[in-house]
């Protein structure tokens, strides 16, 4: 992709629209806290560098405004913080990693979420931290939440691992092959079946593949990687990644950056207009199911909960210093608070 213009040292964030109100968790307060002490006990966070950026970042009130509702928003939060060490390590740690790295990495991380339940012994503190996590969540679920789980999971370690393929090129992509790498790229489905974990309550597995019901996550999640797209372009210009929804535009319109930003918050409103019809279509569609009135709940707490997640995940954006502070690097390097986590 060619670039065609240096990012402006100043540039305004435009206002995204959102209908949907963000709440905060009752226990949003002290999350950072345990939060980082659960990193601490993995073995996750070691040097000052890691530690300043892992907190600053503030990992646990993100969760507390997009799960509002979970029963268990501890979880929740150690899940989302793993997730984003790990996708540190595999995107921006590359420059100190290998392709054959990267592939053992997250084989032997995806490893550690068999269905069955039996999972090897871990051998490093990103396993193991991941078979503490597989544990807690996945004990209390269905064989079939589980393999929802894993298979989303590993849609999401596998795109990553895509972006940096030694010596392969990546054609000039259209804008659907640019939207659906992305979607999968956000981690978006496997954040979704969190929410199930996180209350403790499945969504009907007879709704789970019906396409209505997966539009209303598809929407859901377009609006939420697109809104990270326009927050992070510092970051990610840093690093030298363009495969984001705001470059892409930027290339494929021949405009300007702010041309590029209107575009794209015009694209996120459309994209949580349809999260919304998708909801009335679903709706609509429910006399089809025959499902009783506590089945139908579930499948109306999970739309709910997808909106709180868009509300949610654009209050934690606008708040976050993860990517408004950026980490000058030369020629590429790994940021100091990268870490190998992996032995």
């Amino acid at each position: 992709m060619s670039i065609a213009h240096e990012l402006p040292v100043t540039m305004e964030i435009p206002a995204l629209w959102c209908p949907v109100e963000h709440r905060l968790h009752p226990e949003a307060e002290g999350a950072d806290d345990r939060l980082f002490l659960w990193a601490r006990k993995f073995d996750l966070i070691r040097s000052d560098a890691a530690a300043d950026r892992f907190y600053n970042a503030g990992y646990g009130y993100f969760c507390a405004a997009t799960y509002p509702r979970a029963r268990r928003l501890d979880l929740m939060s150690e899940w989302n913080a793993y997730n984003w060490i790990l996708d540190d390590l595999l995107d921006e740690g590359h420059a100190d990693t290998t392709h054959e790295d990267r592939i053992r990495i997250c084989r032997e991380v995806l490893a550690q979420m068999p269905p069955d339940m039996n999972a090897p012994r871990p051998t490093s503190p990103l396993t193991a931290a991941a078979a503490d996590l597989w544990e807690r969540s996945a004990r209390p679920m269905s064989v079939a939440w589980r393999k929802r789980y894993v298979a989303h999971y590993a849609d999401w370690v596998g795109q990553s691992m895509l972006q940096h393929v030694p010596d392969e090129p990546r054609d000039a992509a259209s804008l659907y092959t640019h939207l659906r790498r992305r979607r999968i790229h956000s981690g978006c489905e496997l954040s979704f079946d969190l929410i199930e974990t996180g209350n403790l309550s499945e969504v009907p597995e007879e709704i789970t593949s019906v396409d209505a019901y997966e539009a209303v996550r598809a929407s859901a999640s377009d609006a939420i990687c697109w809104t990270n797209d326009v927050y992070s372009i510092r970051k990610e210009t840093a690093r030298g990644s363009y495969d984001h929804l705001v470059p892409f535009l930027l290339d494929q319109q021949s405009t300007d950056w702010p041309g590029a930003l209107a575009s794209a918050s015009a694209m996120i409103e459309t994209a949580t207009r349809d999260y919304l019809a998708a909801c009335r279509d679903l709706r609509a569609l429910r006399p089809l199911f025959g499902m009783p009135d506590e089945a139908w709940s579930r499948v109306e707490d999970s739309m709910n909960d997808l909106g709180l997640w868009i509300a949610g995940s654009l209050h934690w954006h606008r708040w976050s210093p993860r990517y408004s502070v950026v980490e000058t690097t030369p020629d590429g390097r790994t940021p100091s608070y990268i870490e190998w986590h992996v032995a």
